[in-house]
């Protein structure tokens, strides 16, 4: 997944806003995500490109949902429930199947039940 410079400006804002509420360092939270502080930093200002893995956990620390905050993931989810979506049914019949026919999106299947007692 490709984030771009406006998540990552989300992701800066988010964490300055959550920094100043919960009086945390850099260091504090770089430490809570087993980065350095410099690598975190980087993360942050662009120096090095924004991963999965982080986001999922800077995130979890923050506790917000990353498609709530993040264009990129709420774009990617709008086009993607656009789509259309190949779906595949298996049924079982308990029987033999006579007929099948399908109209639209209404599908009909004819089939032969015996009851146990007619056997």
């Amino acid at each position: 997944m490709l984030y771009t410079e406006k998540d990552r400006q989300i992701l800066h804002d988010t964490w300055m806003s959550y920094k100043a509420k919960m009086r945390i360092t850099q260091i504090e939270m770089a430490k809570k995500l087993g980065l350095t502080q410099l690598e975190f930093s980087d993360i942050l200002r662009g120096s090095t490109p924004i991963e999965q893995q982080f986001v999922n956990e800077f995130c979890g620390v923050l506790g917000v949902e990353p498609i709530l905050i993040l264009p990129s993931l709420r774009e990617r989810m709008a086009t993607a429930s656009a789509e259309c979506t190949s779906v595949k049914n298996t049924f079982i019949f308990d029987g033999e199947i006579t007929n099948v026919t399908y109209s639209g999106n209404q599908l009909v299947v004819e089939y032969e039940h015996r009851n146990a007692t007619a056997q």
